[in-house]
């Protein structure tokens, strides 16, 4: 049980991680996209919190466990640990602060270092709203994007908007498509 949504042993489940820095957005964006709330209270995640979304993919009824990492340093080595099963990642970092976007590299390896090889990893620069406090230009955050072979997405929580929903589909529907492929890659090394 997560909270009053039960998951059922035949529902599809993909499971997403939201990596960054602390006060970056990561729940922010999870629940906006959740729930398409904004709160001014969070505090920060310890260890992680998950949340359940429903989705329909390709006309599949999908359930996305979204995992909300704690980017506090304290918690590195059982962050790692909420990896572990995850096809797809957010990168977050905010537009506004030069030192989580500094540290995007560091969180994508820890990430890559866990999961499956073939997870897809999404960079996203959030607070977009915040213009006169910007300090990340949209070149760079591609260059970093391109450095790393993503995609990079450009938001903010706090308005909300449609490539909120284009993320975390987008992500969603990569790791629908690479099921049949990671069965297929595990079931030729078993027959190794």
């Amino acid at each position: 049980m997560f909270g009053d949504k039960q998951l059922s042993t035949n529902d599809l489940v993909l499971k997403i991680c939201s990596i960054g820095t602390i006060y970056v957005g990561k729940t922010s964006l999870i629940r906006r996209f959740a729930d398409w709330k904004f709160s001014t209270n969070y505090l920060p995640t310890i260890g992680v919190d998950y949340t359940i979304k429903r989705i329909v993919l390709n006309d599949k009824p999908v359930k996305l466990l979204l995992a909300d990492t704690a980017g506090q340093e304290a918690f590195g080595k059982v962050r790692s640990s909420y990896y572990i099963g995850s096809l797809g990642g957010l990168v977050v970092f905010a537009l506004n602060d030069r030192k989580s976007f500094n540290a995007v590299p560091h969180w994508i390896r820890e990430y890559r270092s866990k999961v499956n090889p073939h997870s897809m990893v999404v960079l996203v620069g959030n607070k977009n709203d915040l213009i006169n406090e910007r300090v990340i230009s949209a070149d760079e955050a591609q260059s970093m994007a391109k450095k790393f072979n993503i995609m990079y997405y450009e938001t903010s929580a706090l308005w909300g908007g449609q490539e909120i929903i284009e993320i975390f589909h987008t992500l969603a529907s990569y790791i629908l498509d690479l099921i049949p492929k990671i069965q297929t890659l595990q079931y030729l090394q078993l027959k190794k």
